[in-house]
C-alpha cells in the first residue's frame, strides 16, 4: 500500500484559518530578531512574514550586525520587548557562536515568547505548568491526531537532540509515558536503534542523513531537518529512498515547516487570551 504523504501546506493553512477571526477582532504585532549572516535566516524570516500579513498581524523585523556586543545586543533585545504593542518576540536562531544564545533568550518575557525558549519558560513546560507548548511539539501533537494515529502503544525514534525540536519532543514523549530512544551524533550505531522505532521524527538539519537503512517497514516518519545545499532545501530524510518503507511522511519541504509556523501563531493567539 503507497504511504500517506503529509501536505504539509494544506495542514497549515487549516490551523491558520481558525485563526483569523481571532486576529481580525485583535489586533496584535510581532517581532523577529536577526544577526550576523542575513540570507541564513531570511527565508525563515519571509515565510513568518507572509503568514503575519495574511492574518493582519503587524509585522517587524530588526536585524543586527554580527559586529555588535553580547551585552548591547541584549539591551536592544530588551528595548524592543517593551514596546507594549508587541504581543510576541521572536528570536531567529541559530545566532553566531560569539553570542550567550540563551542569556538573550531569556530576555524575552515569558507573556511573549511563542517559541518557548526563555529558560523560565521551558522549566514551566517541563513541569506541565505552561500555557503553550513548544511549536515542534504542537506541531507533531497536531499530525498524529489529524491522521488519527494512536502513538500510547508505539515506539518513538528520535534523531537529534536539538533545543528546537529533538529535546522539547523527548520531553512530551517522557510527559505522555512512551518509550522513547534518541540518538544523536554521539550514538554508536544508530540506524540500528531507530530501526526498531514506530515512529521517526528527526530534526538535524544534515541533508539525507536517513536513509532505507534507518526505517522498519510501515514506519512513521516526520522530518523536521533543513538544510540548503545549491539553493535546493532539503531534509534530513532520503525522501526518494524512505518513502515506500514508510505508512505515512512527512518530508522536508512543505511538511513541518508551514506547521512550526502555524503553531507559532496559534501560540501568539493562546498568549493574548
Amino acid at each position: 500500500m503507497d504511504p500517506i504523504i503529509v501536505d504539509g501546506k494544506k495542514l497549515s493553512e487549516e490551523i491558520l484559518d481558525n485563526l483569523k477571526y481571532f486576529f481580525k477582532e485583535n489586533k496584535a504585532a510581532i517581532a523577529a530578531i536577526s544577526v550576523g549572516d542575513k540570507e541564513k535566516g531570511e527565508i525563515f524570516i519571509r515565510q513568518k512574514q507572509k503568514v503575519a500579513n495574511n492574518l493582519n498581524i503587524d509585522f517587524f523585523h530588526f536585524h543586527f550586525d554580527e559586529n555588535i556586543s553580547n551585552n548591547n545586543l541584549r539591551k536592544k533585545i530588551n528595548e524592543i520587548c517593551k514596546n507594549k504593542d508587541l504581543k510576541g518576540i521572536i528570536i531567529q536562531l541559530p545566532l553566531p557562536q560569539k553570542f550567550n544564545t540563551q542569556s538573550l533568550l531569556n530576555v524575552i518575557p515569558i507573556k511573549k515568547d511563542v517559541d518557548v525558549l526563555n529558560e523560565r519558560h521551558f522549566a514551566q513546560f517541563i513541569f506541565q505548568r505552561s500555557k503553550i507548548l513548544p511549536p515542534a511539539v504542537s506541531s507533531i501533537k497536531y499530525i498524529l491526531e489529524k491522521y488519527n494515529i494512536s502513538f500510547q502503544n508505539k515506539t518513538f525514534g528520535i534523531v537529534g537532540c536539538g533545543r528546537l525540536v529533538g529535546l522539547p519532543i523527548l520531553l512530551w514523549l517522557v510527559q505522555q509515558k512512551i518509550t522513547t530512544f534518541i540518538v544523536d551524533i554521539h550514538t554508536l550505531n544508530p540506524e540500528e536503534i531507530i530501526k526498531k522505532c514506530d515512529i521517526v521524527i528527526s530534526g538535524v538539519g544534515k541533508s539525507h542523513l536517513i536513509d532505507e537503512r534507518w526505517i522498519k517497514k510501515g514506519a512513521i516518519v516526520i522530518d523536521f531537518g533543513f538544510e540548503v545545499i545549491d539553493g535546493k532545501i532539503s531534509g534530513d530524510v532520503n525522501f526518494e529512498t524512505v518513502k515506500n518503507e514508510t505508512s505515512l511522511i512527512v518530508k522536508t519541504p512543505n511538511g513541518t515547516g508551514p506547521i512550526l509556523i502555524a503553531m507559532l501563531f496559534q501560540n501568539l493567539k493562546e498568549l493574548m487570551l
